[in-house]
């Protein structure tokens, strides 16, 4: 099987790969922001 995939150039995959983790980094932080939150709506709610 070979790869179909067009061969890109170093510097566009490191810029690709920058914005995945960025984008990564991001929805943890939501994640987290998130959970935070319903933490404290629970504490709160008491």
């Amino acid at each position: 099987m070979t790869d179909q995939r067009p061969k890109l150039p170093a510097d566009q995959v490191a810029g690709r790969r920058k914005a995945a983790v960025r984008t990564a980094l991001w929805m943890g932080l939501v994640a987290v922001v998130i959970y935070v939150g319903f933490i404290l709506t629970g504490v709160i709610g008491r």
